[in-house]
């Protein structure tokens, strides 16, 4: 019984770092905001085009309408008939 008393009033800690994260630094008038590096937000990133034309199938690939990439389609593979592929 006095095991129990005793391991009752430990206090538990089961965390071992702050439950919160402490609040960024606030920047007042006086302060400037960190300077970014160079490159940063300078010029437009390229993005690949959101159509592709080309019907990749497991047999071979064929010319498709433009189709947005991931998007399936059909092939007709000599030697193998129609194949369902994915748009590259």
């Amino acid at each position: 019984m006095l095991g129990a008393v005793l391991l009752s009033a430990i206090p538990v800690r089961a965390q071992y770092y702050e439950p919160y994260r402490p609040a960024p630094p606030s920047y007042d008038d006086e302060d400037e905001a960190p300077v970014r590096p160079y490159g940063y937000g300078y010029g437009r990133r390229y993005y690949r085009p959101a159509y592709g034309n080309l019907c990749v199938t497991g047999r071979g690939e064929c010319p498709t309408p433009p189709l947005p990439y991931g998007s399936s389609c059909g092939c007709y593979i000599p030697g193998f008939g129609n194949k369902r592929g994915i748009v590259q």
